[in-house]
C-alpha cells in the first residue's frame, strides 16, 4: 500500500466541501494524506497617507484625517493582516479537519494568498502530491468565459492527475 498526498482546494463554501464525502468513499484513510487548501485574495498594507508639506504661509493641516495620522504612526503591514487571516481561515477548517481525522485520515490545513489556480498547482508541487481533487460549478460558454474557471486553469497547468467533481445534493459525513 503506497502513501498518497491529495490536495483538496476548498473556498469555505458548502459547495466546495461536497468533494470531501466523495474522497471519503474512494480514499484509504490509512494510506492517504489530505491537504485542505484555501487560497485567499492577496492583502495590502494599511499605511496612512504621507503628510503634506508645511510652511508658514500654509495653514491647512498636514494630514487629511485622524486615520491618516493613526496609520502613519502605527501602520498595519500586509504580513500582519495575512497572519490574522491565515489564523481565522485555519480555524474555519478545524471542523473539517477533525471529522476527517476521526475517519482515520492524516490531514493538513494550508492557507495561501494569490491566484487560486497558480497556488493550487504550486502547493501540489511543493507537497509532491499525487492528486488534486476539487469541486467545480461546471459553467460553460459565456458564463465560464466571463467568470473564469479555477478548475479549468488547474486542469491545464497541473503536472499530475486532477479529479474534478460537479456536486449536486451531497450530504457531508459526520
Amino acid at each position: 500500500m503506497s502513501k498518497r498526498t491529495i490536495i483538496v482546494p476548498l473556498d469555505g463554501s458548502a459547495f466546495s466541501r461536497q468533494i470531501v464525502p466523495q474522497l471519503c468513499r474512494i480514499c484509504d484513510p490509512a494510506a492517504d494524506t489530505l491537504v485542505l487548501l484555501h487560497v485567499a485574495e492577496p492583502v495590502e498594507s494599511i499605511i496612512g497617507a504621507p503628510p503634506r508639506p508645511m510652511s508658514v504661509a500654509w495653514s491647512t493641516p498636514m494630514y487629511n484625517s485622524a486615520w491618516d495620522i493613526e496609520y502613519a504612526q502605527h501602520p498595519i503591514y500586509a504580513s500582519q493582516i495575512e497572519q490574522s487571516e491565515r489564523s481565522a481561515l485555519e480555524q474555519e477548517f478545524a471542523g473539517d479537519r477533525q471529522m476527517l481525522e476521526a475517519l482515520g485520515f492524516k490531514v493538513m490545513v494550508e492557507v495561501r494568498f494569490g491566484d487560486p489556480a497558480s497556488e493550487i498547482v504550486a502547493a501540489a508541487r511543493q507537497h509532491g502530491a499525487d492528486l488534486i481533487a476539487l469541486a467545480t460549478h461546471g459553467r460553460t460558454g459565456l458564463r465560464q468565459l466571463l467568470m473564469g474557471s479555477v478548475a479549468e486553469r488547474v486542469l491545464r497547468r497541473a503536472p499530475l492527475p486532477v479529479l474534478v467533481m460537479r456536486p449536486f445534493n451531497v450530504e457531508l459525513p459526520g
